[in-house]
């Protein structure tokens, strides 16, 4: 008796194995529950800046339309994961406003250029069944100094540092509403993965965008992380970079593309400076509302 695929649950290669254990699925394909998915503990510190229109216009996949010239730049940190077994990792977000017009609607939110996180984990996940266009890097705990009001961190690989972020001045602010930093609308990621064949001719298997927008008519079928009583605190900087180091072949061989691109969008002017530190039950990060919208 050979392999047999069990239907509503999710597969990752190598899938003779068995239900691929994740964010959204236990080993044995099922949901994890909110009391065994624990509380999650996250950190979210956002640059804003003001970029070339022009230069943003040409890496937007069809479809999309630019709201406002601008790049919104997070470094975060999750931690004690229960899908990870209490484990963490750092991310570096790069996101700009758009509005994506697909067969049956129209979208406005954040546009994900890329994610780089720093656990394999996380990544292989994420890219395979979300569509998240993620990418390796070393990106260590980023900690709030509060006897200095400052927050600080990098990114790396291959010994390389292609990304800095620094804030100054932080002090907590009211919370006026409970939401991640970026630009509003929600997470929007454009899923690409290749098709098999010599040199190149495959094309691809899957080019669409994922989101988790509610459905048309449908406003229950948003997912949005829920916070609900869960601490929330927000810090406001008076200053705050970000610093994109460009790369060689030599130093980032499969990479090096991608920090270039995203160095090459000029810092015309600094909009804001942010910091968000949450805890939530683990399940309300799983993201496991993405869904696919079809293209006009």
């Amino acid at each position: 008796m050979t392999f047999e695929f069990k239907p509503n649950v999710r597969y990752r290669m190598p899938v003779v194995f068995g239900p691929a254990p994740g964010p959204r699925q236990k080993a044995d394909g099922t949901p994890w529950t909110a009391e065994e998915s624990g509380t999650a503990n996250v950190q979210w510190a956002t640059v804003a800046y003001r970029s070339d229109r022009t230069k943003l216009e040409a890496l937007l996949p069809p479809g999309f339309e630019l709201t406002a010239p601008e790049v919104h730049v997070t470094l975060g940190f999750f931690r004690n994961l229960y899908w990870l077994a209490g484990r963490g990792y750092g991310i570096v977000n790069v996101e700009v406003p758009v509005t994506y017009t697909g067969k049956d609607q129209r979208i406005e939110g954040a546009l994900c250029l890329v994610l780089w996180e720093g656990r394999p984990d996380a990544i292989t996940t994420g890219r395979e069944e979300l569509g998240f266009p993620k990418l390796f890097a070393d990106i260590p705990d980023v900690r709030l100094q509060p006897e200095t009001g400052k927050v600080a961190g990098q990114a790396s690989w291959f010994d390389h540092k292609f990304f800095e972020l620094e804030m100054h001045g932080l002090e907590e602010v009211e919370v006026q509403e409970k939401r991640l930093l970026g630009p509003k609308g929600g997470p929007i990621f454009y899923k690409y993965m290749p098709r098999t064949g010599p040199f190149g001719s495959g094309g691809s298997d899957v080019t669409y965008v994922t989101c988790s927008h509610p459905k048309p008519g449908d406003e229950s079928s948003a997912q949005t992380i829920k916070f609900g009583d869960a601490t929330y605190r927000k810090w406001r900087a008076t200053g705050g970079s970000v610093t994109w180091n460009r790369a060689s072949f030599e130093q980032l061989p499969t990479t090096f593309h991608v920090v270039n691109g995203v160095a090459d969008l000029p810092i015309l002017e600094y909009l804001s400076a942010e910091m968000i530190e949450f805890s939530a039950p683990g399940v309300a990060v799983a993201t496991n509302g993405q869904r696919v919208l079809e293209p006009a």
